[in-house]
């Protein structure tokens, strides 16, 4: 596991090496933080650090004198590298350094009988071998014991487990619910990936995480929905498929239970003649509309199912509505960010306060709530968690789950009753 360190000059003039411990830290003025510098061009709460899984993403809190990475305004959330620079309020510069995490500690000195230092032995030594003229104890207890039990204890495995197989007819059991569709496979360290069936034809990893720019990386192939569950459980699926495709890397992104059921009953809403007439629409331009989204460094899931969802129950040119709609979302690309699933389906939640010219409502929004709740940044900056305390509209709200149900169908049109094929880039 690597750590995190930052080292940089204070206000002072004393070198330091800070290590980034945590889930979120945060950097700034006030004495409340992790990493406190009483730098009057720092804000109180200046910075945050984030670490999610083997990443390091750091967002500015809406500081007043603002942050620079490697040079350029930090806005959203960017993940850090090795040797970045963070320049915070044009005061302090910091550089980050990655260090893998040590898994023993070193010897720690200790004084002998005449009083001086002596390197103390690690926890666990191995002894030498000492001459033994009795192989018994002195006790007279059998040494011989200790090779007879593990072979008893082996003995009465082997005797249960027989008795268990037999009374049980010979079947063995399967303690997987069919229904628990988002499992963990056994050579699978990360949380759940929904994997293919053996009968489909998958020639890309599950957990394949797409570079924006990189034309010649495939994107993750449609997942089949499992046999014999529920539409809900579809939902789930592929939900889930399509958030990883459209966040630039986010592959363990997933749907709760309770999340697919209110995505699935938004697909009944969405469902009709004309949705399948634009998914085809939007199979006929892939081509172009991959190279639309990948020139603004967007996915191309994204921007498609953007443009249908704009199109609503009318019948359209998808690849026309696209290119309408990639202004505004490069221009909340930056503030926004779409590192994260969670990530764009705030920026379709935003798209019409963008359209309307203000670009930065919504990232404002976001750091002003981030110090007023004890959840982490991550689960704040989620339309669920916003729309639960009524910082979006309805109507915002509605046009996200509107763009992920049309999303969802996407992925397998026909398990949801829509007439096209499944849509690829």
């Amino acid at each position: 596991m690597e750590e995190l360190w930052l080292k940089f000059i204070d206000n002072e003039g004393q070198s330091r090496r800070e290590r980034v411990g945590g889930e979120r830290f945060v950097i700034g003025r006030h004495t409340d933080c992790d990493l406190c510098i009483p730098d009057g061009k720092l804000s109180r709460e200046h910075l945050e650090v984030e670490r999610i899984g083997y990443n390091f993403i750091v967002s500015d809190l809406g500081s007043s004198n603002g942050t620079t990475l490697n040079g350029a305004n930090l806005f959203g959330r960017v993940a850090l590298s090795n040797g970045d620079r963070l320049n915070l309020g044009g005061s302090i510069e910091m550089i980050a350094e990655f260090a893998t995490e040590r898994m023993a500690a070193p010897p720690v000195a200790e004084q002998n009988n005449n009083g001086q230092a002596a390197l103390a032995t690690p926890a666990v030594a191995i002894s030498s071998p000492q001459p033994q003229t009795n192989t018994e104890p002195e006790s007279g207890f059998p040494m011989s014991i200790f090779l007879i039990a593990p072979v008893l204890g082996l003995l009465i495995i082997v005797l249960v487990g027989g008795s268990i197989y037999l009374f049980s007819g010979g079947k063995k059991a399967d303690p997987v619910d069919r229904n628990d569709v988002v499992s963990k496979s056994d050579d699978e360290d990360d949380p759940p990936v929904n994997k293919k069936s053996k009968d489909a034809d998958d020639d890309t990893p599950s957990n394949q995480t797409a570079s924006p720019n990189a034309s010649s990386t495939p994107d993750i192939p449609p997942l089949p929905s499992p046999s014999n569950t529920g539409e809900g459980s579809k939902s789930e699926v592929d939900g889930a498929a399509f958030l990883r495709r459209i966040a630039l890397n986010d592959p363990q992104a997933f749907l709760t239970g309770e999340q697919a059921k209110i995505v699935n009953d938004k697909i009944k809403q969405v469902t009709s003649s004309a949705l399948a007439d634009n998914i085809n629409s939007a199979r006929k331009n892939s081509a172009e509309i991959k190279s639309l989204a990948e020139q603004k460094s967007l996915k191309p899931q994204f921007l498609a199912a953007a443009a249908i969802t704009k199109l609503g129950s009318s019948r359209g040119d998808v690849l026309q509505t696209a290119k309408g709609m990639t202004e505004t979302f490069d221009k909340l690309r930056t503030p926004i960010g779409c590192e994260f699933a969670s990530d764009a389906l705030l920026m379709i939640a935003a798209y019409d306060q963008a359209a309307g010219g203000d670009f930065l409502k919504m990232r404002n929004m976001l750091q002003d709530i981030s110090t007023k709740y004890p959840e982490s940044s991550r689960a704040i900056r989620s339309i669920w968690f916003l729309h639960k305390i009524n910082k979006i509209t309805d109507t915002e709200y509605d046009f996200a789950l509107r763009f992920l149900a049309v999303g969802t169908v996407m992925q397998n049109p026909k398990d949801f009753g829509v007439n096209s094929e499944a849509l690829t880039f």
